[in-house]
Formats: structure tokens, C-alpha cells, sequence
């Protein structure tokens, strides 16, 4: 097992290693030398360091993590009740199911204008958007879960004469835990995305801004070195995330087998 994890981090490592350097070569002898705005590898990996002991940026980065998390808090709520009414009831799901297939393709930014314009470019703008963008995994995934419950289960509760209120919160909602995990830990890379991006386009407080701030002072290092500390940062969380909804399904697969 070790030896495996091993295995892919490195390789993982390789794959970084090898984007760097093209990078670095695109920049300095290749097509990309002559590109005002793009800086080399060199001088964003230089950047990367001296943003880590930038407290101010450390701020932003606080600003934008509680803003998802509010934002995560919202959309796990409503995406989890509709998606579970939906999953259980064939009614809800024909009086809803047309209406999210028409909203669930349409990019949350497309209504930043008229957000902006109400709200104005404060943390609420950032919340609206992440909650648009970050509910559709959860309720799908919530929905699927739902219908996804063993049947033998659900036998075991009409046999005991479990009531209907009683079979949803002991035999399907806890069944349909891991799938609503997986849910949240795609809604977290959505709502991460969507609150930096409601800083770049609509001057919400957090990374996003520092970002335009930067672009503006036209320092592209600065630029490049907040995205990859977003990369990294979206890849912590989506690791230790996948390391919970791992324990839960493991979880879930044991209480099965007893």
C-alpha cells in the first residue's frame, strides 16, 4: 500500500517537475519569450515564496476560505433537502426535474452583473455565486444516493413497521451519506473557483481581489504566484476531503458486511 502511494506521488511529482520546465523553457528560448505578461517559471516559483510570508495575502487567503465555507454551509442545505425530496418522491422530482435541467447548465457567472448591481462587490456576491455553481453536485449526488438505497434495507424497515419518517432519517439518509460527500467535495472546488473569480470580475474582498489588484499593478509574477497558491490550496482540500469520503464509504461497506 505504501509502496503504491509512493508510486503516485511520484509520479504526481514527475508531472509537476515536467510542467515547470516547459514552462521555463516556452518562457525564456521558446514561443513564449517575447509574450509580455507571462513571466517565467523561475520568477512565479520566486514569487510563490515571498507571497508565503505575506501576511496581507495570508488575509485574503482567510477571506476567501470563510467565504466558501459559508457558501458550501448554504448550498450542502439546500442541495441536500431538494435533492433527497427529489430522490424520494417521483412528484417532486416531475415538478423540479425540468427546472434544474434548464438552471443547472447556465454558468453562475452569467448573473454577476445583475448580482453586482444589487449587492454591490461584497463578500454576499462571492456567496451568491458559489452557492449557484456549488449546489447542482450536491443535489445530484444527493438525489442518486437516495434512489441508490439497498433494497433489502428498505424491506428490513417495512418489516419492522418503521415509519416513513423513521425510514428516512435510520435507512436512507445514512445510506445516502457517501454519495452526498463525493457531492460536497466537488461543490468545494466549485465554490472555491467561483469565490476567487467573484474577486477578479466583481471586486469581492479575498484572493480574487488581490489577484486583479495585481493585474492591474501590472505584476504578472504576483499574478501567477496567487494562482498556483490557489491550485494549491483547491488540491489540499479536495486531499482531505477524498480522505473523509474515503472513511465514510469504507464506513458505510462495513456496516453492510455486519
Amino acid at each position: 500500500m505504501k509502496g503504491k502511494l509512493a508510486s503516485r506521488l511520484g509520479l504526481a511529482a514527475s508531472g509537476f517537475v515536467l510542467w515547470f520546465a516547459i514552462w521555463e523553457w516556452a518562457t525564456v528560448a521558446g514561443p513564449l519569450r517575447d509574450v509580455y505578461g507571462i513571466p517565467t517559471a523561475r520568477e512565479t516559483i520566486g514569487e510563490v515564496v515571498t507571497l508565503a510570508s505575506d501576511g496581507t495575502f495570508w488575509e485574503a487567503v482567510a477571506q476567501t476560505l470563510g467565504t466558501t465555507v459559508v457558501a458550501l454551509g448554504i448550498a450542502t442545505v439546500l442541495g441536500v433537502a431538494l435533492g433527497v425530496a427529489m430522490g424520494m418522491s417521483p412528484w417532486v422530482s416531475a415538478a423540479l426535474g425540468p427546472l434544474t435541467q434548464f438552471l443547472r447548465p447556465v454558468p453562475a457567472v452569467v448573473v454577476l452583473p445583475l448580482v453586482l448591481l444589487i449587492v454591490g462587490p461584497t463578500t454576499e456576491l462571492a456567496i451568491v455565486l458559489a452557492v449557484m455553481g456549488a449546489i447542482w453536485p450536491i443535489l445530484i449526488q444527493s438525489q442518486v444516493g437516495v434512489r441508490d438505497v439497498d433494497p433489502v434495507a428498505l424491506d428490513t424497515a417495512r418489516a419492522m413497521a418503521l415509519s416513513k419518517g423513521l425510514t428516512q432519517t435510520s435507512v436512507v439518509l445514512p445510506s445516502a451519506l457517501p454519495y452526498v460527500a463525493t457531492g460536497v467535495r466537488i461543490a468545494t472546488g466549485v465554490a472555491l473557483m467561483m469565490c476567487i473569480g467573484a474577486g477578479i470580475l466583481g471586486g469581492s474582498p479575498g484572493l480574487g481581489r488581490s489577484i486583479a489588484v495585481a493585474q492591474q499593478s501590472g505584476d504578472p509574477a504576483r499574478v501567477f504566484g496567487m494562482l498556483l497558491w490557489a491550485g494549491v490550496i483547491g488540491l489540499l482540500l479536495n486531499a482531505v476531503l477524498a480522505s473523509g469520503e474515503h472513511r465514510l464509504s469504507r464506513g458505510r461497506r462495513e456496516e453492510v458486511v455486519t
